[in-house]
């Protein structure tokens, strides 16, 4: 297991590839510094496939940090509509590992 971790800044959506043989838990995003308005409400936004999907929604003076127990194989695309700041996620990496046959 690695800590994994990312930015997402305003306006750009962030592609994020999952190596073959691994995952991507996905544990937490956390709102940084805005250079707005401390009473901005921010949906983070999750697109894996073709579906798009709203994970919560972040507020500097209510809900800084949400937390998550979301795990993928497969790419996936994160972003948010905050107009004024970035996005952090950060969770870990592991390694899939098939079944093992005992004896």
């Amino acid at each position: 297991m690695e800590f994994w971790g990312v930015e997402v800044r305003a306006g750009q959506p962030l592609k994020v590839q999952v190596e073959e043989d691994k995952l991507i838990h996905l544990s937490q995003a956390s709102l940084g510094e805005s250079k707005g308005k401390g009473n901005e409400s921010v949906p983070l936004f999750l697109k894996f496939g073709d579906q798009k999907l709203v994970l919560g929604t972040l507020s500097q003076e209510k809900f800084p940090q949400l937390s998550f127990d979301l795990v993928f194989e497969k790419e996936f695309e994160l972003s948010h509509n905050s107009k004024s700041g970035s996005v952090y996620f950060v969770g870990y990496k592991a390694v899939t590992r098939e079944e093992e046959e005992y004896p």
